[in-house]
């Protein structure tokens, strides 16, 4: 019988195959790296600030461990995750080795509602 960490991380694989959204992500001002995800649908919230309503939109990501470590520094705060013409920044990390998965939640601020 194999690793458990090695079959976790080949199910994540088959899983990201059957059902992926194609993102890009970008260290501060450096090249983006393409990757393949898992994705939340999104949540909008408005909240009051000064001078109206600003509406946000947060999604929560999956990487596969595998592809972050292949590109070290990629997955870490602050990188903006562009996906379907959006940008958003990523504002909290969830790394639980040695899950298969890190999992993320990105969030973006639009105009007023």
């Amino acid at each position: 019988m194999g690793n458990i960490q090695e079959e976790w991380a080949s199910d994540a694989a088959e899983i990201l195959n059957e059902i992926p959204k194609a993102v890009t992500v970008r260290r501060g001002t450096g090249t983006a790296v393409a990757f393949n995800i898992l994705m939340s649908p999104p949540m909008v919230q408005e909240d009051l600030e000064t001078g109206g309503f600003l509406k946000t939109t947060s999604y929560d990501i999956k990487f596969l461990r595998a592809d972050s470590e292949a590109n070290p520094g990629v997955v870490v705060f602050g990188n903006i995750v562009t996906f379907n013409g959006g940008e958003y920044r990523i504002v909290a990390i969830n790394d639980r080795p040695p899950s298969a998965w890190i999992m993320c939640r990105v969030i973006t601020k639009s105009g007023t509602a």
